[in-house]
């Protein structure tokens, strides 16, 4: 279930900008207002990104690389049997590992991306990969369809704010009417995986414990910024 916070009217500014328009005998003064209004909201984070490593040291690159892949192909046939989760691999990576200028082994890595909306079934996931795998990192995000119902929300709400400051300003300024000269909309928020904590078990041969993790919210916001012109008859 989707938990959304409560909206919030951050802030708001305006500006009374003259605008002098030449005339027959005289210059008229034309009342221009710009000011931007922002509603936000805290949505629980319903995705999680885990990245994963197989890492290996040997004296020979080539079995370097040998226990990578088997422990690479391991992960995925785990990976496989989750259909909820989406696998990605990383680039591989392997160099020397030196003493006094001299190679003495040989160090290499693969990443393991895991994706899924599924936050209980990644972490039992990521218990069992951790048998042969080293979790590097954990990552929580609003998935693309609850920020798209989310922030359309918003943009209602934060037009209809900026109609409310525009008949506001209106009246403090004694206009009859106001005539709508710009209007812009932006979204806001973090789009990139935001880090949270994952309290991670060490590595070892066995089965290792899920880890322990915690959502947490990201906060989505609408902006909406304009200029009005105010008509004094």
């Amino acid at each position: 279930m989707r938990k959304f916070g409560p909206i919030m009217l951050l802030l708001w500014q305006m500006q009374v900008l003259p605008v002098f328009a030449a005339g027959s005998d005289e210059a008229l003064i034309e009342d221009q207002v710009s000011f931007q209004v922002e509603v936000g909201r805290d949505v629980e984070n319903d995705r999680a990104v885990a990245t994963l490593s197989a890492i290996a040291e040997d004296r020979d690159p080539g079995r370097v690389a040998q226990q990578i892949n088997e422990a690479m192909s391991w992960a995925l046939e785990q990976v496989k049997a989750q259909s909820v989760v989406k696998p990605r691999t990383g680039t591989y990576q392997t160099y020397p590992v030196y003493d006094e200028r001299k190679i003495v082994r040989w160090r290499g890595s693969q990443q393991l991306q895991l994706e899924s909306g599924d936050i209980d079934r990644l972490a039992q996931l990521i218990g069992s990969l951790q048998e042969r795998l080293q979790v590097q990192g954990m990552q929580f995000l609003v998935s693309d369809a609850t920020r798209r119902d989310v922030e359309a929300a918003l943009t209602g709400e934060a037009l209809a704010s900026f109609q409310q400051r525009a008949e506001l300003i209106r009246k403090s300024l004694g206009a009859s009417s106001y005539r709508l000269m710009d209007l812009s909309v932006h979204t806001g928020g973090p789009r990139p995986p935001v880090p949270l904590r994952a309290e991670t078990m060490s590595v070892s041969r066995a089965a290792v414990a899920a880890p322990a993790m915690e959502q947490g919210t990201s906060s989505l916001t609408v902006q909406v910024s304009g200029r009005i012109h105010l008509v004094r008859e």
